[in-house]
């Protein structure tokens, strides 16, 4: 089946829905994801209970789909069953990457206090200070400043582009500043 066939109408195989993805084809993808998308978001949601983090171990299944379409082999099963394996996969690591996530933030967050001493006041100066940012800016100023995590770090501990986990930090940092620099001149 070509594109301009499948574009005309008609039900295509996933075989030849599959070959139009590994021809580049979105169409063909958003097809086998109409055709499949309600069970593997199941899958993953059975794994991972989350609805948020089955969309995206769904997501991230058909994204591994539309990158390597070549290593679906009809011969060893159908599409679904294909997908199924991919998805139970991802969803594992979405959950693998959450826990790591959240093990990172608490951590972080439950760390004892110095001991008594001016430094305490600064230290609550910061935590107030903290809670006033976003909470995207602040779990990555937390992963950076209090979990020594490098930008690189971040990002994939958040799963994010590293320019986003520089820019969450930055305007952060900025951010602080000013909510810092407003409490110290009062």
């Amino acid at each position: 089946m070509t594109s301009q066939e499948f574009r005309s109408g008609g039900e295509p195989s996933d075989l030849s829905l599959v070959r139009l993805v590994a021809a580049g084809d979105e169409d063909a993808l958003r097809a086998v994801m109409a055709r499949h998308g309600g069970l593997i978001f199941g899958l993953a949601r059975r794994v991972v209970g989350d609805p948020t983090l089955a969309e995206e171990a769904a997501q991230d299944c058909f994204v591994s789909l539309w990158k390597a379409p070549e290593r679906f082999d009809p011969e060893r099963g159908a599409l679904r069953d294909y997908l199924a394996g991919i998805v139970k996969k991802k969803a594992i690591d979405v959950l693998r990457r959450e826990r790591h996530r959240s093990r990172l933030v608490y951590d972080i967050v439950d760390r004892p206090s110095p001991p008594e001493s001016e430094s305490v006041d600064t230290l609550d100066l910061v935590h107030s200070s903290l809670r006033k940012l976003s909470s995207l800016q602040r779990e990555a100023i937390f992963l950076a400043y209090f979990g020594g995590l490098t930008y690189k770090e971040v990002a994939e501990t958040l799963a994010i582009p590293e320019g986003t986990a520089k820019t969450r930090l930055r305007d952060g940092l900025l951010r602080l500043r000013a909510v810092m620099g407003s409490v110290t001149a009062a």
